[in-house]
């Protein structure tokens, strides 16, 4: 049978999921490089490499790591970890790591990255990542462990049999590394599923700038969350998408299964970084309105996001 496991990996944005990424493959493959649109902090990690905390644990990781990606040449694979709003800018940097034979395999959070991604016109299959795996970026390239997490794999559009095949080979390298890794044959589901998770966690954990598990001890957070997926799921069942039933349940109980951790919106907010409300609860009222459905309590909290996004940046 021929050898479908990934050559040379490119994990792109040394963020919190970025530096997971990388530093789990580490352990178990040679030919990781990480690059970085920041030349200085490039200079940096390639110095001191990546720090992974767990379990009360650190584990240091030498990687190459490069803010310029001629240097790092066609790849079999990218993990493409940066978020949503730095998609546009980013994708064209990336056209020195693809080849027809490339898989790019797509991390952000929301929906709306997809657009974004089939009007790129890459060269290369692109595969939409699903992961519920948890991490914070305590500094540059020192990430800390948030919590396991199953992570779905599925292509965005039709596809050769050999790219299929490479996928199988990617889902390998990461059961390998120790991930829980299930392949789609329709990943838009498992895409909306996790979306509704993140219109009742992000925005709401961002606005009351607390932990996941906060939620839960406060009724009036807890009545947004309510409605807010509630809301979401209305457009998903409209656009004819099988979410999992239930979803204000599911939501709550990833709440409580991830009680410590901080959301990535609460994490952009408080780094005073651009958040990816657009692609979540953002993207959820774009398609509401498209399809003329009232989603009030999704356009509150874009707007309340914004407002704090726009004092956190401003500060």
């Amino acid at each position: 049978m021929r050898d479908t496991s990934p050559g040379r990996v490119a994990v792109v944005g040394p963020g919190a999921l970025g530096c997971l990424l990388a530093t789990t493959l580490c352990r178990i493959h040679e030919e990781i490089w990480v690059l970085d649109h920041d030349s200085q902090r490039a200079g940096l990690l390639q110095h001191s490499g990546l720090t992974l905390e767990r379990g009360g644990c650190l584990a240091h990781f030498p990687v190459q790591v490069t803010a310029d990606p001629q240097r790092i040449g066609p790849v079999t694979l990218v993990l493409l970890c940066v978020k949503s709003p730095a998609l546009p800018h980013t994708l064209p940097a990336l056209l020195p790591l693809l080849t027809e034979n490339t898989l790019l395999l797509a991390w952000q959070n929301g929906i709306g990255h997809l657009p974004v991604l089939q009007e790129a016109e890459l060269p290369c299959p692109v595969v939409l990542a699903v992961t519920s795996l948890g991490a914070h970026l305590v500094g540059p390239g020192r990430v800390r462990f948030g919590g396991e997490g199953a992570t779905s794999l599925g292509f965005l559009g039709e596809v050769r049999e050999e790219a299929r095949a490479a996928l199988e080979g990617v889902a390998g390298l990461f059961r390998r590394a120790g991930l829980e890794v299930r392949v789609e044959a329709d990943i838009l589901p498992q895409v909306w599923n996790k979306l509704l998770v993140n219109v009742g966690i992000n925005a709401l954990t961002a606005l009351y700038n607390c932990e996941n598990g906060g939620l839960l001890e406060n009724d009036e957070a807890l009545a947004l969350l309510r409605a807010a997926v509630l809301e979401a799921a209305g457009v998903a069942r409209a656009k004819g998408i099988a979410i999992a039933a239930d979803p204000v349940a599911r939501t709550i109980a990833v709440c409580r299964a991830t009680a410590g951790n901080i959301s990535s919106m609460l994490q952009d907010v408080r780094g005073k970084r651009q958040t990816e409300i657009e692609a979540i609860n953002g993207a959820v009222l774009e398609e509401a309105n498209r399809l003329g459905i009232p989603a009030p309590v999704n356009a509150q909290l874009v707007a309340a996001v914004k407002s704090l996004e726009k004092t956190s940046l401003s500060g």
